[in-house]
């Protein structure tokens, strides 16, 4: 999703946003904003709680409510091969050729350390874009993050009240430009910052940015009863 220019509607190109120093240059106009302003106005201010997009759900709680979105996506088709070849022949030369001849290196071996590493951390991406979630739980001043497929997977447990904004930011890293072009995240940011949903499209993403401000902001939702204490911007 293009990031918006509030005075001219053009679109601003990724290369004129610094998300450092939070600013975005709309070179149709000539204006500088704050970044963090065009994407808080933006088209995640809000979420149709009764239409989620593909992929992705709500549901209310007694205390709270629950919101997450699959991290399945096209890139598999790519990513997966990519991974049988590069890990594949990385293991095999480094560790599979010791393991067929009984001698084993000890620099070898510490050497192939980086390799295997990136191989965990690539078919965990695999596992993610072919079946993965990422669901959102608030109960009273509980937030859950589980990251993973079916029950399995990570959980992050936070205190609700330690956070005081949520916004869609940049991320790098080794999934940051897979499923997710533009290497965007949602961050939560107060006492302390977390991140989440870099494997998520971009409508998957804006349904639980919306989600999030609308419900964690004390936003009124007559069908859905009262929200929570207002805590978010």
């Amino acid at each position: 999703m293009n990031t918006i220019c509030p005075s001219c509607k053009s679109a601003i190109a990724i290369e004129d946003i610094n998300v450092s120093t939070d600013l975005a240059l709309c070179r149709a106009c000539g204006r500088t904003f704050r970044f963090s302003e065009i994407v808080d106005g933006g088209s995640a201010s809000g979420a149709d709680l009764n239409s989620p997009p593909p992929g992705a759900w709500f549901e209310p709680l007694p205390d709270g409510f629950c919101v997450g979105a699959t991290t399945r996506s096209w890139m598999a088709v790519f990513f997966i091969p990519f991974t049988c070849a590069w890990s594949g022949m990385s293991m095999y030369g480094i560790y599979w050729k010791q393991i067929e001849s009984g001698n084993f290196s000890f620099l070898e071996s510490v050497f192939g350390l980086p390799f295997l590493i990136g191989t965990c951390f690539l078919v965990a991406g695999c596992v993610l874009m072919t079946a993965g979630k990422v669901t959102i739980t608030q109960a009273s001043d509980r937030l859950s993050i589980f990251t993973g497929v079916g029950w399995l997977g990570l959980t992050r447990n936070y205190s609700l009240s330690d956070f005081r904004s949520v916004r869609e930011d940049f991320v790098t890293g080794l999934f940051s430009f897979s499923a997710n072009r533009q290497g965007r995240t949602i961050a939560l940011e107060g006492k302390r910052r977390i991140t989440f949903g870099t494997l998520w499209s971009a409508d998957r993403r804006y349904f639980v940015l919306g989600v999030l401000r609308s419900k964690l902001s004390g936003a009124s939702h007559s069908s859905l009863g009262t929200m929570a204490t207002p805590r978010f911007r």
